[in-house]
């Protein structure tokens, strides 16, 4: 299940970014899909249910942008910075391609 293995790099991306930035937990993560790619997002949003259960982003908002070309690249996370959790900054950021 090559979904799981992307979703596993999305995660890790994730998490890092979200460590890097003193977050307590990721409420939502943006990923572009490219339009040529084999991957369906229904099968995308399965694995990162999956691979996110007992992390900081479990229950994480997992959205999917279509763009053109293949691959999956992370676009950015939303997160929740400790202690003040009626924050919620975007952490933008670049693409980060995963294929």
């Amino acid at each position: 299940m090559h979904q799981a293995v992307l979703a596993q790099a999305v995660l890790d991306k994730a998490v890092d970014r979200a460590r890097s930035l003193g977050a307590a937990r990721i409420t939502a993560v943006h990923v572009l899909l490219g339009e040529e790619d084999e991957h369906t997002e229904e099968a995308l949003r399965f694995a990162w249910g999956e691979i996110s259960a007992g992390t900081c982003a479990e229950g994480a908002e997992f959205v999917i942008t279509t763009a053109p070309g293949d691959g999956l690249r992370l676009a950015a996370i939303d997160i929740d910075r400790a202690p003040a959790p009626d924050q919620r900054p975007s952490a933008e950021g670049g693409e980060d391609r995963l294929t």
